[in-house]
């Protein structure tokens, strides 16, 4: 923005009343004088609407100056109004200067972001970033912080692979910058790890964040929230590593510096308190768990003026705290919460509903309440199955899900087809786990067996023996001997 304002500042000419405000204007938030910037820019706007003349592109200017000293304010709405009124006149008159143009859907892009309106980001973005391009080497540090902002976006909206290649871009610019680009490289980096951590590729981005660590410190200090997010965030990489010590330690640590900061009531703060409480439930230390969870819900409520994901998400880490004890009665409570809360904030046909209610269906399910599991079971079914693409392998535990609910209930008709389409699914896509295959071919199996079809039970037994064989797992090689002995009694069975 400074750079943007020093290069106006200095083409203005003359010394009538607009040029006077407009130019102390600028001197004030150049040192940060927001309050002042934003008197004297209203006052040039005055100015300008005294000449009666609409066309007059330093109103385009003004109006992307008052914008931006209004975001600085964090004042987001009339910011965004007077950012899109800006916008509007170059629309209508293409004779703007592009750099100009380029800068003012960058401030909007910015500004969306920081008022929470991810959605709405990618058409400025993209539209500052078809301009900077056509001005070409001049403009690379402009197009880097454009990439950076898009890329944010597109991390909120779970759009992790669409991020990473603007991520790429924008560091190669930053690195390659004669400006001091520290900051945005750090965020830069961090954003990357971010991306990797969603992604699987933990150690990848560990190494980001022991890189980035050093760099918050130097720029913000030891003792700032930028190290307490950091620190979170790496130990979300290393948890997922099965590396709970250093997790848990690493967890520990950012909530001890977010307590030094006085930000224990923060969004900050809630997320390594889930953080902390997910280290312990994945070592089955439920009461801790349970109590962290419950801590973090009530920051987040506090925060949140309304349903968010966070909230919908430390309800299902609630919930399998309850059901992995088989407290079904409360799970189910913040299963269904969980699952109404995604359903309202994503609609009715979003993938990530189809989870919550497979969920709570298999809630119902663990408590013997068939006639409320299955119609949730196939809806779970139906959202993922007309998605439109290949069957994905998310499609094939919710049919198993649903035959093995038939099947305990005897409705082995319904649950044979099931199982075989989830049977089929599993085994076109490689990235199917053993343990997922094994339960279909287990599943079907049992099925062909209680109907006396042995001839069709025993080549699928068979094939499930061989992969538990394979395994290490105690658990496996009791299934496993379990097997063994079913086919030894089935070799003089009828066909």
């Amino acid at each position: 923005m400074k750079d943007w304002l020093k290069k106006i500042w200095s083409g203005i000419k003359g010394r009538d009343s607009w040029s006077e405000n407009f130019e102390a204007a600028c001197r004030a938030f150049q040192i940060g004088e927001f309050k002042e910037a934003e008197a004297l820019f209203s006052a040039a706007l005055a100015n300008l609407a005294e000449t009666g003349k609409k066309h007059d592109p330093r109103l385009f200017s003004s109006l992307v100056c008052q914008g931006a000293c209004l975001r600085a304010q964090e004042r987001f709405t009339d910011a965004e109004n007077l950012l899109r009124q800006a916008v509007e006149l170059r629309e209508k008159h293409p004779s703007m200067g592009i750099e100009d143009t380029a800068f003012a859907f960058k401030e909007l892009a910015s500004c969306l972001y920081e008022a929470g309106k991810c959605e709405e980001v990618e058409q400025p973005a993209k539209q500052a970033l078809e301009l900077y391009q056509q001005i070409g080497e001049k403009s690379l540090d402009e197009t880097g912080e454009c990439l950076l902002i898009y890329a944010r976006t597109l991390i909120m909206r779970c759009r992790f692979d669409e991020a990473e290649p603007l991520l790429e871009r924008s560091l190669a610019i930053f690195e390659k910058s004669t400006r001091d680009r520290t900051f945005e490289i750090a965020d830069a980096l961090t954003c990357q790890a971010i991306v990797w951590n969603r992604k699987s590729e933990y150690s990848r981005a560990e190494a980001n964040l022991r890189k980035v660590l050093p760099l918050h410190s130097k720029l913000s200090g030891e003792d700032s929230i930028e190290v307490g997010r950091c620190m979170t965030e790496l130990a979300a990489s290393l948890l997922s590593q099965n590396r709970f010590d250093e997790a848990e330690e690493s967890f520990k640590d950012s909530l001890k510096l977010m307590k030094k900061l006085g930000s224990y009531e923060s969004i900050d703060y809630a997320d390594a308190v889930a953080g902390l409480a997910t280290c312990l439930r994945t070592q089955r230390k439920f009461d801790g768990a349970v109590s962290l969870y419950q801590q973090a819900l009530g920051i987040y409520e506090k925060c949140y003026e309304r349903d968010h994901d966070d909230i919908a998400t430390v309800l299902t880490q609630l919930a399998v705290c309850h059901s992995e004890q088989e407290q079904f009665r409360d799970a189910e409570k913040f299963f269904a919460r969980a699952a109404s809360i995604t359903e309202n904030l994503l609609g009715s046909q979003h993938c990530a509903v189809s989870d919550s209610l497979f969920n709570l269906a298999n809630c119902y399910s663990f408590q013997k309440r068939y006639d409320e599991a299955v119609p949730l079971y196939k809806r779970a079914v139906d959202i993922i199955d007309h998605q439109n693409d290949e069957p994905r392998i998310d499609l094939a535990a919710k049919l198993t899900g649903l035959a093995y609910c038939f099947q305990l209930q005897d409705k082995f008709s319904e649950a044979k087809p099931l199982y075989r389409r989830a049977l089929e699914i599993c085994e076109k896509n490689p990235e199917t786990p053993d343990d997922e295959l094994t339960d279909n071919l287990i599943g079907l199996a049992n099925c062909h067996l209680e109907t006396g079809e042995y001839a069709l039970a025993r080549p699928l037994y068979q094939r499930a023996l061989e992969y538990k064989q394979n395994k290490f797992d105690p658990k496996d090689q009791e299934l496993a001997s379990r097997i063994e002995t079913l086919l030894k009694h089935m070799e003089h069975s009828p066909v």
